[in-house]
């Protein structure tokens, strides 16, 4: 099948695209080659996709891993990450959790594994799982011997042992179980056979060919694949049962949600991976009309919250600003006609899904790679903050105020002037050179004032034109 381009629709689906681009990246293959014009170039996609789910093993060392291809270890590796972090981290926040909670059992048992094999070999957790609750009665009860931190690295250490098999195990549990992403899509009966999870997510089932009279998929558009009804229970949490609640539908359109087809299914499968976590509980998607620009700005924003601070990280417009200044000043390339369309940030928090975006007009000032490049080196949210406002005259009086502080010396400034520059600026280089900084804001009124005119002019050109 030939000429399969995927074009970008709505948020779900274009989360599922990004976060299968992050398992193909993660399995070894450069994401920038199937990027054209926005779209991605589904031929190439799915050779990649076709080998990796067949004739590409996982590379493991262990058996009966080793039988994994390899999109299904780096699928199941790239979600316990996601999820967990690392095993250090998944272990020690248990304990932590342990210390205050009521329901310790449970929490225990969240370290422990489950079995699973592959015909007759078998990935054996029993020995370790009796370990852990030899460790675990060392920590609770009245007379406890170990602190948390002795605790956490001797468990560390017991799975340290089994530390393929304990991620993959783990991750289709937490993927599929009651609660998971996707509760009711694969068979909670089916995590102790390694082989089937392999056959479920099988090539030849993600690209099912379509019959002569295959209805056109909700999601993509196309009619290449086999199309089915959506199965709601396979995604409750993003699908409404149609039968319960036969008002509530997708986009509140039940015709969008009515056809899904094979390769889309498999799609949206990977949304999760599209997330970002954010301090205040929520999980964000930067949404927008390329796949390209998605690409980029939302792996900015996973780099971004390690290392941010919560305080930095006040609103969901900042981290939205932020990226876009990314994709502007470190991608060879601009946002081009993307800027006149809209760039979104979807949240969710448990089931409440909300969208935020900017004007289109700063959108326009933050793609400009000199604008951008001069917000980046400056660093400060309290300038960046009144581009986002177009609060352009408060912008230049800043300016000038850190300018009159900033040429004194520094024992002939008052006091209000000293708690102005520190509480404006946060990067002590920058409290240091107040004249330095209203010399870049300056630059930077200019640059916003000429693309203002420009736009203006382009304005008044096409308006005299039509």
């Amino acid at each position: 099948m030939s000429n399969l381009i995927l074009y970008p629709s709505n948020w779900l689906y274009n989360a599922g695209v990004i976060g299968l681009l992050r398992v193909l990246e993660k399995a070894g293959y450069s994401v920038a080659n199937l990027f054209r014009d926005g779209t991605i170039i589904g031929d190439k996609m799915r050779c990649c996709l076709e080998s990796i789910l067949h004739h590409e093993k996982s590379g493991l060392p262990e058996s009966p891993l080793d039988k994994l291809p390899k999109w299904h270890w780096h699928y199941a590796k790239t979600s316990f990450e996601w999820n967990y972090v690392s095993i250090p981290d998944f272990v020690t926040d248990i304990l932590r959790r342990a210390e205050r909670s009521t329901n310790r059992s449970q929490l225990r048992d969240q370290l422990k594994c489950k079995n699973f094999k592959y015909d007759n070999e078998e990935a054996d957790f029993d020995d370790m799982n009796n370990r852990i609750d030899n460790v675990w009665k060392k920590i609770v009860g009245r007379n406890t011997q170990y602190t948390v931190d002795k605790a956490a690295a001797e468990i560390i250490e017991l799975i340290r042992e089994k530390e393929n098999f304990y991620i993959y195990r783990k991750a289709v549990g937490y993927l599929f179980s009651q609660g998971g992403f996707y509760q009711n899509f694969y068979n909670p009966g089916w995590f102790a056979d390694l082989k089937k999870f392999i056959g479920f997510f099988a090539s030849d089932k993600v690209f099912r060919s379509a019959s002569s009279s295959a209805s056109i998929c909700s999601f993509c558009s196309e009619s290449k694949f086999e199309v089915e009804p959506v199965d709601a229970t396979q995604m409750n949490f993003l699908f409404p049962v149609f039968s319960q609640f036969p008002n509530a539908y997708w986009q509140n359109n039940k015709k969008a949600v009515t056809q899904i087809c094979s390769l889309c299914k498999f799609l949206i499968i990977h949304h999760h991976l599209a997330l970002t976590r954010l301090s205040d509980g929520s999980e964000i998607f930067i949404n927008a009309p390329s796949f390209q620009v998605m690409w980029y700005v939302n792996k900015f924003a996973r780099e971004v919250l390690g290392s941010a601070s919560s305080e930095e990280m006040r609103t969901k417009r900042t981290l939205l600003a932020m990226s876009v200044i990314e994709y502007a000043t470190k991608i060879q390339a601009t946002l081009g006609v993307w800027t006149g369309m809209n760039i979104e940030i979807v949240s969710k928090r448990g089931g409440q899904i909300e969208f935020f975006s900017l004007p289109y007009e700063v959108i326009q000032l933050l793609s400009d790679r000199h604008i951008a490049g001069i917000l980046s080196r400056i660093g400060e949210f309290a300038i960046l903050n009144q581009v986002l406002d177009q609060d352009f005259s408060r912008l230049m009086e800043l300016g000038y105020r850190l300018l009159r502080i900033g040429l004194k010396p520094d024992n002939e400034r008052a006091k209000s002037e000293n708690d102005f520059v520190n509480q404006t600026l946060r990067l002590e280089k920058n409290r240091q050179n107040p004249a330095g900084v209203a010399e870049q804001v300056f630059k930077l009124c200019a640059f916003i004032e000429e693309k203002r005119k420009r736009r203006e002019e382009y304005d008044h050109i096409h308006f005299a034109r039509t």
